[in-house]
């Protein structure tokens, strides 16, 4: 199993994640020449060594010993290519190492800067589970590819109306930009959508009810000052626990939550949010839904900063969209849909679409709740 992590920057300002990605992997590619970016050919290396390009070719696949090519010469061949900038062509190189493989395919991970990485890590997991047992039967070669865009500008992504990069996907993190375009694009591959229903497309998505749950759990805790924080811009699965959240917090309590609105989708802008409502309004909240585990870390920082404890004066729920969300001090209590679940699920109906007829479906999973902790003193 090959998984290849494609990063693409598509304009705009970095997010949260972006900031970790730049400086892991798009930093360092600065440093490389100018020739990096024209290929450097077998040719060009043979020629400035003045060697055969048999002798380049067996020396960058490490194939020199068996060749009885000198190690000085070879070691000349090797400098000169780094001189040059010479990058392998991996797409070739794949392609030969999958002539004995009956199928090779390549499944793509669409995602946006602005989405929490352990959700990756899911589908990532996810995926080389079902295809462990399955893939080795079948004599199968499966490759991941992972595409990250700028929120609102999928439809800027290359290979993505032409097909030719990748055979199926999974398209998740997308904002309204994103899903009016999908709405009326057909893509010329299987895709399942995460979280997010649009005409034309499968996909699997939370309860709808998850924002309306959050809000009973706080009532059920005596909480009457309700608040809800989320990031901008909304997806539609946020957009929906917000609106279910408010809906059912006016129904029970006779007035809406009130609105944090984090400049990000991060704890640095969730802290600085909070901070600022809790020092600007004259009575602080009692019970508070994070639309992202995320969001709820630099709540926790920003309310006991004010002196106030969790869960004593402020009860808090999360979505469970972060691994570590148990070992905040106290674990933060969760309601949303098992992520495990999820990306099993996705991954399952992506790989059904490629092995029979693709088919439109819909598949809504049960709510997962893990109280205590932040939700209420143990």
């Amino acid at each position: 199993m090959v998984f290849l992590w494609n990063f693409r920057r598509i304009g705009g300002k970095f997010g949260s994640i972006r900031d970790l990605l730049f400086f892991l992997i798009l930093s360092p590619m600065s440093k490389l020449s100018s020739k990096a970016h024209t290929r450097v050919s077998l040719k060009d290396i043979a020629a400035r060594a003045q060697v055969s390009i048999g002798s380049v070719s067996s020396v960058l696949n490490n194939r020199h010993l068996e060749r009885r090519i000198p190690q000085e010469t070879a070691q000349k061949i090797r400098d000169t290519a780094a001189k040059l900038g010479y990058l392998p062509n991996i797409s070739a190189r794949r392609l030969r190492s999958s002539e004995g493989v009956k199928n090779a395919l390549v499944l793509a991970l669409i995602t946006s800067f602005e989405a929490p990485i352990t959700l990756v890590n899911h589908f990532v997991a996810a995926l080389h589970r079902e295809i462990e047992g399955v893939g080795k039967a079948k004599n199968q070669s499966l490759s991941l590819l992972i595409e990250m865009f700028n929120a609102g500008r999928l439809k800027e992504m290359p290979g993505l109306l032409s097909g030719d990069h990748f055979n199926a996907a999974i398209i998740l993190n997308t904002i309204a930009e994103d899903d009016d375009f999908l709405a009326r694009t057909h893509l010329p591959f299987p895709v399942v959508l995460v979280n997010r229903s649009i005409a034309g497309y499968p996909c699997v998505v939370e309860h709808e009810g998850t924002g309306a749950r959050a809000a009973e759990l706080l009532v059920r805790r005596k909480r009457k000052r309700l608040a809800v924080i989320h990031g901008s811009p909304l997806t539609q699965s946020t957009e929906n626990r917000v609106n279910g959240f408010q809906r059912r917090s006016t129904e029970l309590l006779g007035i809406p939550a009130e609105e944090i609105i984090a400049e990000k989708l991060s704890g640095d802008t969730a802290y600085d949010a909070v901070k600022f409502y809790l020092a600007h309004k004259g009575i602080p909240f009692d019970g508070l839904y994070a639309a992202s585990d995320a969001l709820a870390l630099g709540a926790y920082r920003a309310i006991r900063e004010q002196g106030l404890k969790i869960p004593h004066d402020v009860a808090v729920l999360g979505v469970g969209d972060y691994e570590i969300s148990r070992y905040f001090d106290p674990p933060l209590a969760c309601v949303g849909v098992s992520h495990t679940e999820l990306a099993q699920t996705v991954i399952h109906l992506l790989m059904t679409q490629l092995r029979s007829s693709p088919s439109i479906k819909r598949i809504s999973l049960p709510l997962h709740e893990v109280l205590g902790g932040s939700y209420s003193a143990s």
